[in-house]
């Protein structure tokens, strides 16, 4: 492996830089519950249809691998005087897996021994997380008395090129019933614009109609950053064709379906030198603070394209070393830049001190010169620096990074970790721009002993070039940037190509910049909702 390209952690006071590796999950395992009662008797017009299930359980309740099947035994035999038909359905189905996971097949057979027939070739088993009834087959014609022999078997697939992270904790769950011919029955058509709208309206729809019957889907609009990617079709035989629904003998339901960021499928997106999918292409107002989960946006770093999280975001969430994590941005090197967010999950804006791994503690307890605002800087403490070389040559630890360094060694090295971290750089920006660029009067530029001097970030944070600098006019457009504009102030570990290579462990603070990206408050205005 490159030791240019091993390390790099920012905290909350801490992130940090993940490989992809780290991240995703694997399958182990579904577990499915389909309840029945032992026997279940129905009359249909003049005769009467008897349901047994031959593992005289109630239920089946099992753990199933990725490609792995369970079969459920069960007869239906008709008790009464005529011949009568029947369907079977579903009942009070939940299934919350990802469309396509599960499907099923049904045969038959005349003797409990013989040869069976398939009569529901794979099907996916319909989608919904809520109690759903739908067909699991039609119409069934059984001479009186006769009985007919069936197998069900489920299967959980292995999709390919489909994320199936969801169906690590998806559930499937119903129970069956025989009921009237499909065809003599009205069947309930539901369209779901799932936060988005259809002839203006967001408001879920249900419809009763016949087999047969057909539905024009109206135009579905939908605001930020997810993208509409048509219709998702739950009802066994209805289908749809472009925005034409037509019934099938189910009660079915029409929800629609949206994009959005995926971290895994971007990641693969950069290394294979695409561009991910939904990201936004407009450029946020940064004087604005994020209320809302306004998706993810792009900007330039030192490795290439960067994706960023803004906003009130809810699923950039990621557990590492029994730590809970939350992404700030994919760097353009592919790995992620995550910020420390706790021992266990917290929601946007909740105040828990569990979120921080220090509180209460100086950047530098001296600050008297302006060589204390490195990460790193040139001397020992409480000697003045007499030049900008010199208060900016990286010799001695503040004392920030002495804490973050000893958390970064017992909770990550000492834990044989750091081969999963990047060494991708972290900023800590010290150019001087000066008075004609800060629009500050008082600014030297000279940036080292106790020299009035604003640094790079004040003058991309503060506004608009030229200004008299004043609370009034600080911040009314922010231009943040996540380029190091000096090598020295480019943190790495071993990287010297991009960094200087004088980090001990890839651990750091988040920037300023980074802070305005993510929709942060700015100067006297804060965030409660922010992602970090």
């Amino acid at each position: 492996m490159n030791e240019k390209r091993k390390k790099m952690i920012i905290l909350a006071v801490c992130a940090i830089t993940l490989m992809l590796a780290s991240i995703l999950g694997t399958y182990a395992y579904f577990v499915s519950s389909i309840n029945n009662d032992n026997r279940q008797e129905a009359e249909v017009d003049t005769g009467t249809m008897r349901l047994r299930f031959a593992d005289n359980d109630e239920g089946i309740n099992a753990k199933l691998m990725l490609g792995e099947s369970i079969t459920k035994k069960f007869t239906l035999e008709n008790t009464g005087t005529l011949d009568a038909t029947v369907s079977i359905e579903w009942l009070d189905m939940i299934n919350t897996y990802t469309e396509g996971s599960l499907t099923y097949t049904l045969s038959y057979s005349e003797t409990e021994n013989g040869e069976y027939t398939e009569i529901v070739s794979s099907t996916n088993v319909p989608t919904s997380s809520t109690e759903f009834t739908s067909t699991l087959v039609p119409d069934i014609t059984i001479p009186v008395g006769v009985t007919y022999y069936y197998n069900l078997e489920v299967t959980l697939n292995n999709l390919n090129d489909v994320d199936q992270t969801e169906d690590l904790n998806a559930n499937f769950f119903t129970k069956f019933i025989v009921s009237q011919p499909s065809t003599n029955r009205k069947y309930t058509l539901t369209i779901d614009p799932n936060g988005g709208t259809i002839d203006g309206s967001s408001e879920i729809q249900t419809l009763s109609m016949n087999v047969g019957d057909t539905y024009e889907l109206g135009t579905n609009d939908t605001t930020g950053y997810r993208k509409f990617e048509g219709w998702r079709v739950s009802g066994y035989d209805s289908t749809l064709n472009d925005t034409t629904v037509t019934i099938g003998r189910s009660n079915v339901k029409i929800e629609a379906k949206y994009g959005s960021f995926k971290i895994q499928e971007a990641v693969k997106a950069i290394e294979n030198g695409e561009t991910p999918k939904y990201v936004n292409a407009t450029v946020p107002n940064f004087s604005n603070v994020a209320t809302t989960d306004e998706g993810v946006f792009a900007m330039e770093d030192d490795y290439g394209t960067s994706y960023y999280y803004r906003g009130a975001v809810e699923n950039n969430y990621v557990k590492f070393g029994d730590f809970y994590w939350r992404i700030i941005r994919i760097n353009g090197d592919s790995s992620v830049r995550m910020i420390y967010d706790g021992t266990k999950p917290h929601k946007n804006g909740e105040q828990d001190m569990d979120r921080f791994t220090h509180s209460s503690m100086q950047y530098n307890k001296i600050s008297n010169d302006n060589k204390y605002s490195g990460w790193m800087f040139g001397g020992p403490q409480g000697k003045a620096s007499t030049s900008k070389i010199q208060a900016q040559t990286n010799e001695t630890d503040s004392d920030a990074k002495r804490l973050v360094d000893a958390w970064y060694k017992e909770n990550i090295e000492d834990k044989n970790l750091s081969d999963k971290v990047s060494d991708t750089l972290f900023c800590n920006d010290r150019s001087t721009p000066g008075a004609a660029s800060t629009g500050w009067t008082q600014d030297t530029g000279l940036g080292y002993g106790v020299y009035r001097t604003a640094f790079g970030a004040f003058n991309r944070l503060r506004g608009a070039t030229g200004n008299t600098w004043n609370t009034s006019v600080n911040m009314r457009n922010p231009k943040p940037t996540i380029n190091c504009l000096q090598k020295n102030d480019a943190f790495t570990v071993n990287d010297v190509e991009k960094g200087n290579g004088d980090l001990t462990y890839p651990i750091g603070l988040i920037t300023a910049d980074e802070t305005i990206i993510a929709g942060g408050g700015i100067m006297l205005s804060q965030n409660t909702n922010l992602l970090i």
